[in-house]
């Protein structure tokens, strides 16, 4: 029976059983399993705002040590759990694993520890000291696999079970390596390797969070970019997009450097430009702009171990390149090409080139580019050799120092000489021209700017000038061949405007693409704005009636025509002047020796004049309609054919009733009449006797009125 026990405690955790009594009743329960928890509610670790500047109130501190005191004994408490109590309180106590993740959330960086010291209370530093060295062990025991002999979990089970519960995740690795990465670097190390190696997912996680993590980079150049654009930007602002800068490049500089699997994700990212225009771009900027505000501000020399720190990151990210080139492997020479591609792309950052081949030598590397790839573009291949070379100074007994040079140096003599606006204005100009020329030197470009006062000019004459005709110094010769180069008219225009003309309508009285209200009128097609267009629309002028409508409307003047005064002309002057055609037809109609036929259907005539009349205002409206409405055509086509046969005949068309000439007849399959057969009998018999219709006639009735004819 002893040897039965003892080969169940040596299972792993996710097969043994161990025996459990409960109410008389015992029974065998699974190693993991809630009835082995713990039912305490672990205390969270609370942070308080410390950074360097702002004291801490006693009272804040007081309470936070009392805290603090209950947080220590709560993980001493978990380390003291038995191995299958301690992973069943971490599986299903969620308070156990939220108390442990709120210290690696508020806990103080690596920068900021030393501030503790300067505190006047003297329980702050032991005690956060005592919780974070016991939140590492809790963390150290989540993150090993085997502990003895008879506390240990298969390595699949325990991949599957740190991912299914997120006791693991990556922003819990970012959090580890922020916080215990300077002091633990081993030990980050192997767990790091042991949970990619143990669980694969976490490598395609760890690229998602990456992406976030230079995405991040982009936030804060942003606001580098719009924050900092005003002159009048407070200290704090930059104190707190130094510390966010710090935040997320100690996290990447940690990350490359505790884990080379981390570095190779990191190089298939494609992290170096990124690396390389946060150095320039933010860092630069964001040292400056202290350094005009406060000389003595501690986040100067913060900003400069970042500069060091990226410059080591990039270039362990770059090896990367450089190590598939040695091995030989069949991405050898993807990665040549790789190599000479992403230090290509970094030229644009002037000064973080300037200071990578101050640090490193360039040389070496592209002597191993060259001897493992003997196909390289040798024309890419000198270019960056130019571009990466280390300048070498003709005069050492009074060397020149660089732009670059400038901006890193710290020392107390150089931060009481400022530049005059002359100088700092020139070397703009050099740091503008380097980004566009970086395989030229800097005292050449340099004594070029000084020489000319515009940009332009400058890059022109180091672009055209020959060598021939130029000093040693590579400025062109005082003499009569120094060449001439006309002002450009659109400098003229900015310094008289202001206006940065990029093409001929740039700061245009009369340009509609930026002035929303131009000066003038612009006519588009015929006409001028809001005058008739056509003949007819100058005739059918009724701008008068409109003019006076409310005049009449408002003493109630307008009367409607009565349908029995045949008197030509209304008393209403609206009446008047909306009378149309049909009313002039009709008055022609009643002047001919049919008068008298019309006049006994003048309230019926009276009847369609007035629903032809509201049918043209229709049409008037309705000016921009494609086509005229085929109905209203077709009923004005039959009244005038009605009109002109009354006009001739007197009296209206003799023929058979619609009842009697019925070819219709029912619907199919209801039966027809013997009437509409008979009908259509003689239709069909008589229909070539006389032409009923022309077709090309109607075909260009149709077409004229902007329909198809059939």
């Amino acid at each position: 029976m002893s040897d039965k026990n003892k080969d169940d405690a040596t299972l792993p955790l996710n097969l043994k059983k161990i025996a459990h009594t409960e109410n008389g009743v015992q029974r065998s329960v699974a190693a993991l399993h809630t009835t082995w928890k713990d039912g305490r509610c672990f205390t969270k670790y609370t942070a308080f705002l410390v950074n360097g500047e702002e004291p801490v109130g006693d009272a804040l501190l007081e309470q936070w040590a009392n805290e603090t005191e209950w947080f220590i004994k709560d993980m001493k408490h978990l380390l003291n759990l038995e191995y299958h109590k301690f992973w069943s309180t971490i599986v299903h106590n969620a308070t156990a694993l939220e108390s442990v993740v709120s210290f690696m959330q508020n806990a103080l960086p690596f920068y900021l520890v030393p501030v503790l010291k300067a505190l006047d209370n003297e329980r702050v530093l032991p005690l956060y000291t005592a919780a974070h060295a016991h939140v590492f062990r809790v963390i150290c025991r989540l993150t090993t696999v085997r502990e003895s002999g008879t506390c240990w979990m298969e390595p699949e089970f325990y991949g599957k079970l740190v991912y299914k519960h997120f006791i693991v995740t990556v922003p819990f690795l970012f959090d580890l390596i922020s916080v215990y990465s300077r002091d633990n670097d081993a030990q980050i190390a192997r767990i790091l390797d042991t949970v990619l190696q143990l669980q694969p997912k976490y490598i395609q996680d760890l690229k998602h969070g990456l992406s976030y993590l230079l995405n991040a980079f982009n936030i804060i150049q942003t606001r580098c970019e719009s924050e900092l654009a005003d002159a009048t930007v407070s200290e704090a602002t930059l104190n707190d997009l130094t510390l966010y800068a710090q935040d997320c490049s100690s996290v990447l500089v940690q990350l490359v450097t505790v884990s080379p699997t981390l570095r190779t994700i990191c190089a298939e990212l494609g992290v170096e430009f990124a690396l390389s225009n946060f150095y320039d771009n933010v860092l630069i900027v964001l040292y400056r702009n202290i350094h005009e505000v406060n000389r003595q501000s501690h986040y100067l020399s913060a900003l400069n171990d970042m500069r060091v720190e990226l410059l080591e990151t990039f270039r362990s990210v770059l090896s990367v390149q450089l190590e598939k080139i040695m091995d030989g492997s069949g991405d050898s020479l993807l990665a040549a090409d790789r190599f000479i591609g992403i230090l290509t792309e970094c030229l644009a950052n002037s000064v973080f080139v300037g200071d990578y081949k101050s640090l490193y030598d360039i040389e070496d590397d592209l002597a191993i580019v060259q001897v493992g790839y003997q196909s390289v573009d040798q024309v890419k291949y000198d270019f960056i050799q130019k571009a990466y070379a280390r300048e070498r100074p003709k005069q050492p007994a009074a060397p020149a120092a660089s732009a670059e040079q400038q901006e890193r140096d710290e020392s107390p003599a150089n931060d009481g000489a400022s530049l005059s606006e002359e100088e700092r204005r020139v070397e703009q100009n050099v740091r503008y021209i380097m980004e566009l020329l970086p395989d030229l030197a800097v005292e050449q470009v340099r004594k070029v700017v000084r020489a000319y006062d515009n940009v332009e000019q400058a890059v022109s004459v180091l672009l055209e000038q020959d060598h021939a005709a130029s000093g040693p110094s590579g400025v062109p010769s005082s003499g009569g061949d120094q060449p001439h180069i006309p002002d450009d008219p659109l400098d003229e225009f900015y310094l008289r405007t202001g206006i940065d003309r990029l093409n001929i309508y740039d700061g245009d009285e009369f340009d509609v693409m930026v002035n929303d209200k131009v000066k003038g009128i612009i006519k588009k097609g015929k006409g001028m704005p809001g005058q008739p267009r056509t003949l007819t629309e100058l005739l059918d002028d009724k701008s008068h009636v409109q003019q006076m409508r409310h005049f009449y409307r408002k003493y109630d003047l307008i009367a409607e025509q009565e349908p029995d005064d045949d008197d030509e002309y209304d008393d209403s002057f609206e009446a008047m002047a909306e009378s149309e055609s049909r009313h002039v037809k009709v008055a022609k109609g009643a002047r001919n020796a049919l008068a008298d036929a019309v006049d006994a259907e003048s309230s019926e005539e009276e009847q369609e004049s007035e629903e032809e009349q509201s049918e043209q205002g229709a049409n008037r409206n309705g000016a921009m309609a494609f086509c005229e409405n085929p109905e209203l055509a077709r009923k004005r086509y039959e009244e005038r054919l009605h009109s002109k046969y009354l006009r001739r005949h007197g009296s209206a068309a003799a023929g058979p009733s619609p009842k009697e000439a019925d070819v219709r007849g029912k619907p199919k399959g209801q039966g027809q009449d013997a009437k509409v057969l008979l009908n259509r009998r003689h239709k069909n018999e008589h229909k070539a006797t006389s032409g009923n219709h022309n077709r090309k006639q109607g075909a260009s009735y149709k077409r004229n009125r902007g329909m198809l004819p059939s």
